[in-house]
């Protein structure tokens, strides 16, 4: 059974069609990338899926709709994109992790130690870098343990050398958690070096599938203008654990 499904899927905004009969499946334990160009409805999709926006049509995130999700909350964590706060409020990282953690859990340190950031819990989240801040929004995601993980870019803010560190990271969780990671990115190499499938959107779905397989001269050409061609890195890429 797929933990993720969407049938038919459309979502209007300010009486603007961003997403259109968007359909697809998601196996356990699966890496997919949600790709396309600036504006073409790539967050909105991960939005719908985890019911942060009005949509028509089917949804079922590990049997539950959206509007169900409370029920299986523990199972989920979600990195947006970006996270606006008052830089200047004086709480630390392990306060930021107590707030959100299940009533009487504590804070795993292993797994903040996996994610890089076991040092900065006694750090202001007002002085910490993009890099450290991506990270900690990472491990706050995993602090109750999910099953799925919802990533809006989740390298965003972050040099190339820490952005290709999360994203080998990422792989490493799946591997060790049996995660299934549902990703938005808007880079191609990422997603030939790390994903299991890939879905193409622009308001609608071009394509879906196996990189290799999926991201053609004739698709990239409908999501970017002609400007890119698919590039298969010559890396033996990280692999789907049996």
């Amino acid at each position: 059974m797929p933990i993720i499904s969407a049938r038919n899927v459309d979502v209007t905004l300010n009486n603007h069609h961003v997403l259109e009969h968007i359909t697809f499946d998601i196996e356990p334990g699966e890496i997919v990338a949600i790709i396309g160009p600036n504006g073409s409805g790539k967050t909105t999709l991960l939005k719908a899926l985890l019911g942060l926006v009005p949509y028509v049509g089917e949804i079922t995130i590990a049997g539950y709709s959206p509007a169900r999700l409370r029920a299986v909350s523990s199972k989920i964590g979600y990195v947006p994109q970006r996270l606006e706060f008052d830089r200047t409020m004086p709480i630390t990282v392990r306060e930021l992790f107590a707030i959100h953690l299940r009533k009487g859990a504590r804070i795993p340190i292993q797994t903040l130690e996996v994610v890089g950031v076991d040092r900065l819990l006694e750090r202001n989240l007002g002085v910490l870098s993009g890099g450290e801040f991506q990270r900690v929004l990472l491990a706050l995601a995993l602090l109750n343990d999910p099953e799925i993980l919802f990533l809006d870019e989740p390298a965003a803010s972050v040099d190339i050398e820490g952005a290709a560190e999360i994203y080998q990271l990422i792989t490493t969780l799946r591997k060790e958690r049996l995660l299934t990671i549902l990703m938005v990115s808007h880079d191609v190499d990422v997603v030939f070096r790390y994903a299991d499938k890939v879905l193409c959107v622009n308001h609608r779905l071009l394509c879906k599938g196996a990189p290799q397989d999926a991201l053609t001269a004739k698709v990239m050409e409908e999501l970017y203008g002609g400007y890119q061609t698919p590039y298969h890195h010559k890396e033996q890429r990280h692999t789907h654990p049996a």
